[in-house]
């Protein structure tokens, strides 16, 4: 009986001192800093000499050299490839220039360009050759003049 009245006892002090006690609460609050955005104070300002007013047009007699990257909206993005390798002979246009439908580009030099011109006009030679030779060889299979195996053959070629 003695141990439970002193439990009870210890219960009710512990709940009498987290009651009493008035500690503040604080709040987290989680702040947000930009890194590239500086702030001038008005003396700041006023030793720099610095004056804001309103956009206005003006011809500079000087240079301006400043620094900065600009970036287009993806929207306004287009991604050029090439199926050949190649070097960059020429080019027509600038960054940020319009190009209008057939209009050259660039102009890019590598051997394989040539070598692709050369087999697209053998092939080209070949195929006159092999159909006036097919015409030949079906006229003389519908005569009978020659035999069938060399008409597959020529056809399949």
């Amino acid at each position: 009986m003695k141990k439970t009245l002193y439990i009870i006892s210890i219960f009710a002090t512990l709940i009498l001192i987290s009651c009493s006690t008035d500690q503040p609460v604080e709040s987290v609050v989680e702040q947000t800093t930009e890194t590239n955005l500086v702030k001038l104070t008005p003396a700041q300002m006023q030793n720099a000499n610095i004056e804001t007013g309103k956009p206005e047009r003006r011809n500079i007699s000087a240079t301006l050299q400043v620094n900065g990257v600009m970036e287009a909206p993806p929207q306004n993005i287009v991604s050029v490839s090439v199926p050949l390798g190649g070097y960059l002979k020429r080019i027509e246009l600038m960054p940020g220039m319009h190009l209008k439908k057939g209009q050259l580009m660039a102009e890019l030099e590598d051997q394989a360009f040539i070598e692709l011109q050369q087999d697209y006009l053998t092939a080209k030679a070949r195929l006159a050759y092999l159909e006036d030779e097919f015409a030949r060889q079906r006229d003389l299979n519908q005569s009978k003049a020659t035999s069938d195996k060399v008409y597959q053959q020529t056809l399949s070629e």
